[in-house]
């Protein structure tokens, strides 16, 4: 056999094969264009309570599967309906279904998404649970559920009590006023729901909706406020002084149970220390709602109401979704002890009405 026949079809196998390559990179490099090009950036403005989730790489993850490479910016869920530069953004994602309302109006979308949601609640401690027992304030429902009478509790901050004022209150025999620790409402949706639900219960147990009504109550409710001194602007900041602090700084803080669950998750080691979770009785939700202000941003927020990824990723985070059966399984699975559902929980005021009260706080700081 000759060179030249040896090489010949050599020669033909190195051309197909080097042929065959660049067909394959050639393949794969316009894969990459095509799926580079088929994820948009979505910018949005989202409430801090809300950041772990939409930073967490497997919600990315699953957003750039679906086309979608997020960036977001934390706001004040009452700060965003006051933005000038709304449109520059595809969404906006506050806690609270009114200032959600608002910012639909401001913006002149179609429909809002609500993917997710949770219950305000009261994180406490075992030694003062204990004392409000005592003194008829707190209940326990159940071997794990413990229930604070809120028109029993707004009594006592609004009279002026102090802790060593209550029977057998040794474990906190403190000459501080009683009073739950909230963000600032002028800022921050957590305090916004913490006086809609003062309003709620000094109203008769009727939602306010008319001014003559919140003058009527606004000097109580600016008084829950007033007491407290420093307040942070983010639902953050309390959390973790409870968190940090203890008992002696933070008795007691009106927290999203979300935050309870989510280090719960994250700390199983600490389930059994005297951290303890109280349900006010009434309560409100606070409604995650999605407004999408651009096509992008529409398209977002129907992917974060139905993809099942998305949904079980809020639940790793402590939120509720529609699917209740998953939240039942996954909470019993990881030993988190939370009611199923909640029956006594009311609405907040109208966006309208809930801005007098706040406008009404913001008023009373102004003059102290």
């Amino acid at each position: 056999m000759t060179v030249r026949r040896i090489v010949g079809p050599l020669a033909l196998v190195v051309l197909l094969c080097a042929v065959a390559v660049a067909v394959y990179f050639s393949t794969r490099d316009a894969a990459r264009q095509r799926a580079a090009s088929a994820v948009v950036i979505v910018h949005g403005l989202v409430g801090s309570e809300k950041e772990a989730y939409l930073r967490d790489p497997l919600v990315l993850d699953e957003l750039r599967k679906n086309g979608f490479d997020l960036r977001i910016e934390t706001a004040g869920s009452r700060d965003m309906a006051t933005r000038a530069d709304l449109k520059t953004y595809d969404f906006a994602f506050p806690a609270g279904a009114p200032a959600g309302a608002r910012l639909k109006t401001l913006v002149g979308a179609h429909d809002v998404y609500t993917p997710f949601f949770t219950p305000m609640t009261v994180a406490s401690w075992k030694p003062i649970a204990q004392i409000l027992m005592v003194n008829g304030i707190v209940r326990r429902e159940g071997s794990q559920l413990m229930i604070v009478d809120m028109p029993k509790l707004l009594a006592a901050e609004i009279s002026g009590k102090r802790w060593h004022d209550f029977k057998s209150s040794q474990a906190y025999d403190v000459d501080k006023s009683v009073l739950v620790s909230t963000t600032d409402p002028r800022k921050s949706n957590s305090g916004i729901m913490y006086a809609a639900l003062a309003s709620y219960v000094l109203n008769g147990n009727q939602i306010v909706d008319d001014r003559a009504k919140i003058a009527r109550i606004q000097p109580e409710i600016n008084g829950l406020f007033l007491r407290q001194g420093y307040e942070e602007s983010s639902s953050a900041g309390p959390f973790e002084d409870y968190l940090e602090i203890g008992m002696g700084k933070a008795p007691l803080v009106m927290i999203y149970e979300s935050q309870f669950i989510e280090y719960e998750l994250a700390n199983p080691s600490d389930r059994n220390g005297d951290k303890v979770l109280l349900y006010p009785k009434p309560t409100i939700y606070t409604k995650h709602t999605f407004v999408p202000i651009s096509a992008n941003g529409d398209r977002l927020g129907q992917l974060f109401v139905n993809d099942p990824v998305l949904q079980h990723l809020a639940v790793d985070h402590g939120f509720r979704i529609q699917d209740t059966a998953y939240s039942r399984a996954f909470w019993k699975k990881n030993g988190i002890a939370v009611p199923d559902e909640l029956i006594d929980v009311v609405d907040p005021p109208s966006y309208e009405f809930l801005e007098t009260i706040i406008t009404g706080v913001e008023r009373a700081f102004a003059q102290n």
